[in-house]
């Protein structure tokens, strides 16, 4: 050690420089995907300060990022202090120091400032409630992240709060090759609508809601049904590729989706929407016998990741309600819609969204599972 080194005295934060930090961070923490509040205790909700001050250049020159006349010239500079947790402070400063540069540190500054601005200028009507529902696919227990669920809304919604309304019950045993599955999981969403949205739109003039959901398509068409096109919504897909997100592509050009009308017509009509892979015919007649004239709702070249455009989710709902008012022509009140779905999960959602319940036939939603072999009814929705 230099024995004529003189260690200088570390400056208080003054009290507005600090202030104007958890103002303007938001009191969460800066570091880039952690975002914690900094107020509170995560696991005991109680309210405490938990936060830590930062330099992005050291307090002193021996210091992470130091610098011999940077260090003292920005050691109580607003724009190079960070507000950060215990666990993000030490990872900066201790133990990944090499990996957190001044230029890395202060973009991540800037960005979390600029999204909190952001979140607290928009108006009113741009809050959403985030909605959430999963439900077991076969042994998949599928899951919802909050912050991916952020990530999606903005800059168009922020959320209300920090809670997300979950629907559906987790960690059934029942699978859905089982009868009883359908009916359990169908009365369970029915009862936690009533319970957790219904309020919400009885309190709120017009409240807007994100939904998004990983669930077997005949348990997302029921969900559809309860939100209904009444309901202001926006519904979410999860992408697989190029990358996993839920956030819609805006470059991606819309597909086209278009409505096949049989050409003759029978006692039973069947709705078939493949967009996800090419259902045949067969595999109808399997489950309704010959007596059937289907409908068909696709697009060229049915895949799984066919639906990247918020724009092709428009084009498809036109054409569910295309079809439900064209198949009401040619049948009784009391003769129900057979769906087929092999879909995107918000095309599911939709296809329960834009059925109105006093108009419409009923609908009794089928789904395709190999354990049962083939298409098997699952849902049925019936009209007032």
């Amino acid at each position: 050690m230099n024995k004529n080194l003189v260690v200088r005295a570390r400056k208080a934060i003054p009290q507005g420089t600090a202030r104007k930090l958890w103002v303007k961070s938001g009191g969460r923490c800066q570091y880039d995907g952690c975002n914690i509040p900094l107020w509170k205790d995560s696991l005991m909700q109680k309210d405490l300060n938990k936060s830590y001050i930062s330099h992005i250049v050291a307090a002193s020159e021996e210091g992470p990022r130091g610098d011999a006349i940077l260090s003292q010239q920005l050691e109580t500079n607003f724009d190079n202090l960070l507000l950060l947790c215990d666990e993000c402070h030490r990872r900066i400063d201790k133990h990944e120091v090499e990996n957190h540069t001044r230029k890395s540190l202060t973009a991540m500054k800037l960005k979390q400032e600029r999204n909190i601005e952001l979140l607290t200028g928009l108006t009113p009507e741009k809050k959403s409630q985030i909605v959430s529902f999963t439900a077991k696919i076969g042994s998949f227990e599928p899951t919802i992240n909050f912050n991916n669920c952020i990530e999606a809304i903005l800059p168009n919604y922020y959320p209300v709060s920090d809670n997300i309304i979950q629907l559906g019950s987790s960690n059934l045993a029942i699978t859905d090759n089982k009868q009883n599955y359908w009916e359990i999981h169908s009365n369970q969403l029915e009862e936690m609508v009533k319970q957790l949205i219904k309020p919400l739109i009885n309190q709120e003039k017009k409240p807007h809601f994100s939904i998004f959901a990983l669930a077997p398509q005949p348990l997302l068409i029921k969900l559809g049904t309860l939100f209904s096109e009444l309901s202001i919504c926006e519904i979410y897909q999860f992408h697989r590729e190029p990358k996993q997100s839920w956030q819609w592509d805006n470059e991606v050009q819309a597909t086209e989706v278009k409505l096949y009308e049989p050409t003759e017509i029978l006692s039973t009509a069947a709705l078939v929407i493949n967009l996800s892979d090419n259902v045949t015919d067969d595999r109808i007649f399997e489950a309704l016998g010959r007596d059937v004239s289907i409908w068909k709702i696709t697009v060229d070249n049915p895949n799984r990741n066919i639906l990247n455009s918020r724009q092709t989710l428009i084009n498809f709902r036109n054409q569910v309600r295309n079809a439900y008012s064209k198949i009401k022509l040619q049948y009784a009140m009391h003769q129900p819609i057979h769906i087929f779905p092999v879909m995107p999960n918000s095309c599911a959602i939709e296809t329960g969204r834009v059925w109105m319940e006093k108009a419409d036939l009923p609908l009794i939603i089928y789904d395709q599972n190999s354990i049962n072999k083939g298409f098997n009814k699952t849902i049925e929705i019936k009209n007032k």
